[in-house]
């Protein structure tokens, strides 16, 4: 493939991160009605069908559109597997880890919002005990598992900080983001409590794992990603040989 090209792939790669938060904000979170998500552990499965699925029908649109935007964060996460694998000569088992965690991230997406569209679109067909079921289901499938982002943080996480001679990503981002993989464990609780800050709907369990995911770690990242497709092959190998010479 010609280098041209390359380069306006590798950009048009790099931006299927952007493109991802926009499309999974405005699906997921605003047609979907999910910030906060209902808390159906609290609720009976006439007032989860009452208070969000009957209420909000534009649910199973913003799913469906979750379940096909959500795998461009796998998009993303194979176009940083590349450059990981660049910038050390090879596909290490950190790199490997990293684009795991992206395509079964991006799946997740998919798959949970697929599951949640079904619920939506058969609230007048089955019992309300049918969909708190399948929802709360999903979302235990959704939270808990929660090592498969962490992850590919860890992995990605500690390529920053361990190579040292990597030309990409500042060495404070592989801190921030391990910390964040390490900040998902408390999802765990989630299905045990019905409030409080590890409820689905809770201060650490949503507001802050999912906007420090989504902004501390993938914002940042996604930033650090853009700025390198952009820099000219002349100019990477000026940062790299500043780098080899340090």
């Amino acid at each position: 493939m010609d280098e041209s090209v390359k380069r306006a792939v590798a950009r048009g790669l790099a931006w299927c991160g952007p493109f991802f938060v926009v499309t999974i904000i405005y699906t997921w979170g605003i047609l979907g009605h999910n910030v906060p998500p209902p808390n159906m552990m609290a609720l009976t499965p006439q007032e989860l069908v009452d208070s969000y699925y009957a209420k909000y029908p534009e649910v199973a649109t913003g799913m469906i559109g979750a379940a096909t935007f959500g795998l461009f964060y796998t998009i993303w996460s194979c176009q940083l597997a590349s450059m990981m694998r660049d910038e050390n000569g090879q596909l290490g088992a950190l790199s490997l880890m990293e684009v795991a965690g992206g395509i079964l991230t991006g799946w997740l997406f998919a798959f949970c919002s697929a599951m949640w569209a079904a619920c939506s679109l058969l609230v007048h067909q089955v019992n309300p005990e049918i969909i708190k079921m399948v929802h709360t289901f999903t979302w235990c499938i959704f939270d808990c598992t929660y090592m498969i982002t962490t992850m590919q943080m860890f992995g990605l996480g500690l390529w920053t900080i361990l190579n040292k001679r990597q030309t990409i990503f500042p060495a404070w981002a592989g801190w921030v983001t391990i910390a964040i993989g390490v900040g998902f464990v408390p999802l765990v609780i989630m299905p045990f409590v019905t409030d409080g800050p590890f409820a689905v709907n809770g201060l650490w369990n949503f507001w802050i794992i999912f906007s420090t995911w989504l902004f501390a770690f993938f914002g940042v990242y996604n930033f650090y990603v853009l700025k390198h497709v952009y820099r000219s092959p002349e100019e990477q190998k000026r940062v790299a040989g500043q780098f080899a010479a340090a």
